[in-house]
């Protein structure tokens, strides 16, 4: 429920630095997501509420304090460098040939030239753009609905598939496959969500400022801007289903 767009670009590994464009006019009236557990997704709602208000919001001002922005922001390079394997595979599955190479691209210049990716060399490069990838939005290219709203605790809004979808990215992440030390890994992906805290708070707090019923406005705004993450992915890729037809076939995972 708080974090909305940030959370959005949370979950798929993005990073910090690429802002959600604005969302088109025509986005509202045919971004609709059910919301047939809305009794539920309201109690966890009001948790989330009391949780960043007098946890998270105290914690952000503090972390933010002690924390300068250039630390914070090689924290993120760092984090978003180390999720390199769920956006490449993503761009893989959704037949985005040229979203896959820009990631390698990213991944070989920050690892080789930026210190592990502490710094974001590779951003200086228009061809080497941060970007937004991830299995719910992957599920979304190859056909698949929201299925229905969910309110998860701490994390926000959500839906069937974008919940699928985060499991699945998280056993894409190296961890699942590399054998490192447990400490350092938790230490890394601990450091990257907790970096990624003060912002999505934010957020939150704004949207919450300016809505008169901050649950139907974030609702509304988590289904928008899938919807129009799934579009832009479409858009782009080898092949789109016209209305009516079946999307491709989902490549298998290796």
């Amino acid at each position: 429920m708080m974090l909305v767009l940030a959370l959005a670009l949370a979950a798929q590994g993005c990073a910090r630095k690429q802002a959600a464009a604005p969302l088109d006019p025509e986005d509202a009236p045919s971004a609709q997501i059910a919301d047939p557990a809305e009794p539920w997704n309201r109690f966890w709602f009001g948790f989330n509420d009391v949780f960043f208000t007098y946890l998270g919001q105290p914690f952000s001002k503090g972390y933010k304090a002690v924390l300068p922005q250039y630390a914070r922001d090689r924290i993120e390079n760092i984090y978003s460098n180390a999720l390199f394997p769920v956006r490449f595979l993503n761009a893989v599955f959704q037949l985005r040939p040229d979203k896959a190479s820009r990631e390698l691209g990213r991944f070989i210049v920050n690892s080789s030239f930026g210190l592990g990716g502490f710094l974001d060399l590779a951003a200086s490069d228009k061809k080497l753009q941060p970007q937004s990838l991830d299995f719910g939005q992957t599920l979304g290219v190859w056909g698949a609905d929201h299925g229905f709203y969910l309110v998860l605790p701490i994390l926000g809004p959500s839906s069937l598939r974008d919940g699928f979808g985060m499991a699945v990215d998280a056993t894409l992440q190296p961890t699942t496959y590399v054998d490192v030390p447990y400490l350092l890994t938790a230490g890394l992906y601990g450091a990257g969500r907790v970096n990624r805290l003060p912002e999505m708070i934010d957020l939150y707090m704004e949207i919450k400022r300016s809505a008169v019923e901050p649950y139907t406005a974030v609702r509304d705004a988590y289904a928008q801007l899938r919807e129009r993450q799934v579009r832009q992915a479409l858009a782009g890729a080898w092949y789109a289903p016209q209305a009516g037809e079946q999307a491709p076939a989902a490549p298998a995972a290796p």
